[in-house]
C-alpha cells in the first residue's frame, strides 16, 4: 500500500506534532514503503502539521565529504545534504534557511528559521550559543522517522554540555563560500571522538538506545506510525534532563552494553553504504516489517 500525503499528516498528527511546535527531524524515507512523491510528500506532511509558517520545521544537512578535503570549501547553497531524501527535499523548500558549518548544518523553515540557522560558524554547533542552543531555548520536539535514537543527534549535545572526556572539538581550516558568492578563508570547528589506541571510531562503541528507552520507560515518547515507518516524537529538553541527571551516577550512560538496547516497539532493518568521506557505515531503519522496507520502483 502506498503512503500518501494525507497518511503522513496524520500519523505526525497521532506522534503529538501541533501547529507551532519546533521541530528536528530525523528520517530515512525507505521504512516508510512506497511514498507517494517520494521525501517531498513527508516533508510537506510535516510542515502542514507545524501549520506552515506557524511552526518551524529543522533537519540536518550534514555534509562529510568535506573531511577528507585539506581545505574545505564549504558551500551552503550546493552542498547536499547526506542525511536521506526527506532532509534534502527539507533544504529545497521554498524559503529554507541553512546554517554554515564544518559539517554538522541545518535547514530550517517556517516562523524562526532565521533564528535556528543565523549562528555564527566558528562556534560548534552544540554551543549553547549556536544551533543546538537555540533549539533547546525554542522547546524543540525531536521527531525519529523510521530511524532510532541512533540518529539522535541531541545525544551529541548531551555529550558536548558534559565535557565527556572520549570527545574534543579540532579547529579546521576552511574556506566559506557566502550566499553572495564571496569566498572568505577561516576557522571552523567540529566536535569529533578523541583518537583510540584501536584505531577505531569510537573507544566505546554507543549505544544511544539506552538513554531512549530511558525516556519511553518514563512516558516521554509518543510512537504512532506511518506506513510501514515507525515515529518517535520527544522534547529535546526532557533527553537533555536525562542525561545532565543521569551522568554523574553512571558515566556510562552512552556506551553499548553487551548488546545494543532493544526497544520494545518496532523492528530494526539495516543497509550497510559508504558516506561522503568514503567510510563504510551502516543504516539503522525502524519499521514494522522489514520485509515492506521500500526498494526503489
Amino acid at each position: 500500500m502506498d503512503v500518501t500525503f494525507q497518511d503522513a499528516l496524520e500519523g505526525f498528527k497521532n506522534a503529538d506534532i501541533r501547529p507551532g511546535d519546533s521541530v528536528l527531524l530525523h528520517s530515512a524515507l525507505r521504512p516508510f514503503g512506497y511514498v507517494d512523491g517520494g521525501g517531498s510528500t513527508i516533508a510537506k506532511a510535516l510542515y502542514e502539521a507545524l501549520g506552515q509558517e506557524q511552526g518551524t520545521l529543522i533537519a540536518p544537512a550534514f555534509n562529510f565529504a568535506h573531511e577528507i578535503e585539506e581545505v574545505p570549501l564549504i558551500d551552503p547553497v550546493n552542498d547536499v545534504s547526506e542525511m536521506g531524501a526527506i532532509s534534502e527535499a527539507i533544504r529545497h523548500m521554498p524559503g529554507a534557511k541553512r546554517s554554515i558549518a564544518y559539517r554538522h548544518s541545518f535547514s530550517a523553515i517556517g516562523r524562526n528559521a532565521t533564528f535556528v540557522t543565523e549562528v555564527d560558524p566558528m562556534l560548534p554547533v552544540f554551543d549553547m550559543r549556536s544551533v543546538f542552543g537555540k533549539m533547546l531555548a525554542l522547546d524543540t520536539k525531536v521527531v525519529l522517522a523510521g530511524v532510532t535514537y541512533i540518529n539522535s543527534t541531541s545525544h551529541h549535545f548531551g555529550e558536548y554540555l558534559l565535557q565527556v572526556p572520549d570527545r574534543h572539538t579540532i579547529p579546521h581550516k576552511v574556506k566559506i563560500k557566502g550566499w553572495d558568492g564571496k569566498i572568505q578563508e577561516g576557522l571552523m570547528t567540529d566536535y569529533q571522538p578523541k583518537p583510540t589506541q584501536s584505531g577505531a571510531y569510537y573507544e566505546h562503541e554507543h549505544d544511544f538506545n539506552r538513554l531512549g528507552l530511558m525516556l519511553e520507560n518514563a512516558g516521554k515518547v509518543m510512537i504512532a506510525t506511518i506506513g510501514n515507518a515507525v515515529i518517535r516524537m520527544y522534547y529535546m529538553r526532557d533527553l537533555i534532563n536525562l542525561i545532565l541527571y543521569s551522568y554523574p551516577f553512571d558515566q556510562t550512560i552512552f556506551w553499548q552494553q553487551k548488546d545494543m538496547t532493544v526497544l520494545p516497539f518496532g523492528k530494526i532493518a539495516s543497509k550497510a553504504y559508504y558516506d561522503g568521506a568514503g567510510r563504510e557505515d551502516e543504516a539503522i531503519w525502524s519499521c514494522l516489517d522489514p520485509q515492506k522496507i521500500c526498494v526503489r520502483r
